[in-house]
């Protein structure tokens, strides 16, 4: 990953902290997907963010107030 320094108006680095903070990103992250959006990336940084996307939490709490698993019966209601 490279740096960038970016100078920039008062008032376009205030919309940008606005907007950023209503994204809840990042100014640095939020430029960063203005500029995917505007020249692209390629195909698989995209895959690789949808699988990070797809594998984010919420995760579902399946073990009971002791910590265990179900069984594969109490899965199954046998």
């Amino acid at each position: 990953m490279k740096n960038l320094t970016l100078t920039l108006p008062d008032d376009a680095f205030a919309r940008l902290r606005v907007a950023a903070a209503k994204e809840g990103k990042s100014m640095s992250k939020y430029v960063a997907t203005l500029v995917d959006r505007q020249v692209g990336r390629d195909e698989r940084s995209a895959d690789i963010e949808a699988m990070e996307r797809f594998l984010a939490p919420p995760y579902w709490d399946l073990l009971d107030e002791n910590g265990n698993a179900p069984s594969r019966d109490q899965i199954y209601d046998r």
